[in-house]
This record gives structure tokens, C-alpha cells and sequence, in this order.
């Protein structure tokens, strides 16, 4: 009978140090997982403003820039590839010749605004006018076909 009492005894300690040991295994996974997800919620908030800012651009083609007067820049050329657009359509030879001193007047000022740029704003108005330019040689193309 004393065989059978220490035997269960031991058994009973067995079992309490084999649940604590699970337990804090258990908990240690917990506080991993929490980690874990803080982190994804982190990066997915991230995304989602990278996304929401893009998508922003996109809607309405126009970048935001911290200097004002790179934004009204960017609004006259907005202005410019509209009404170029417009006159390609019409494929009015007339009035493209006459879009072309203001074309002049916005490269002049295009020097004098990359001067102003802050870094991010650069790529920005990298990405911008890349964008533009492909846009204008796609109306170009569009006017010079039959």
C-alpha cells in the first residue's frame, strides 16, 4: 500500500510540474502571437496609407507637393496636357501651334522648380512626369493617326 501511495504521489507531481510547463509554454506562445500581430497591424496600417495616398494620386493625376509653388506648377501643367489633349482630338494644327509658347513658358519654369524639390518630392514629381510624358506621347500619336 505504501508503494502504491508514493507511486501516486509521484504521479501527482509529475502531473502538476508537467501542466505548469505546459502552461508557461502556452502562455510564451501567447505573448508571441500578440507580438506577432501587433506587427502585421503595423505594416498592413502602413500599407493601407501607401495605398490610400496612391490611389488619391491616381484619382485625380495630381500629386500633392509640400511647396506651393511646385503644386501650382503641377496644377498649370495639369491645365496645358488637358488642353493638349483636347486639341490633339481635334487634331486642330492651328491651335497646337499656338499651345506650343506655353509648353515653352512650362519648361522654363520646370528648371527653376526642381530646384525647390524636397527629396520625397522629387520622386514624386519624378513618378508625375514620367507618367505626363507618357500621356502626351500617347495624345501625339493619337493626333498624327488617321
Amino acid at each position: 500500500m505504501k508503494k502504491m501511495f508514493l507511486g501516486a504521489l509521484a504521479l501527482m507531481f509529475l502531473t502538476v510540474i508537467s501542466c505548469k510547463e505546459a502552461t508557461d509554454k502556452a502562455k510564451d506562445a501567447a505573448d508571441n502571437v500578440e507580438e506577432v500581430a501587433e506587427e502585421a497591424t503595423e505594416k498592413v496600417e502602413e500599407a493601407a496609407e501607401e495605398v490610400a495616398e496612391a490611389v488619391e494620386t491616381a484619382a485625380d493625376g495630381v500629386p500633392s507637393f509640400s511647396d506651393p509653388a511646385v503644386q501650382e506648377y503641377v496644377n498649370a501643367y495639369e491645365e496645358y496636357m488637358a488642353e493638349y489633349k483636347k486639341i490633339a482630338e481635334s487634331k486642330d494644327m492651328t491651335a497646337f501651334a499656338g499651345l506650343s509658347a506655353k509648353g515653352q513658358e512650362l519648361a522654363t519654369k520646370a528648371q527653376d522648380i526642381a530646384g525647390k524639390l524636397s527629396a520625397e518630392d522629387a520622386q514624386k514629381w519624378t513618378d508625375y512626369m514620367t507618367a505626363s510624358s507618357q500621356k502626351m506621347a500617347d495624345y501625339a500619336k493619337a493626333m498624327t493617326q488617321q
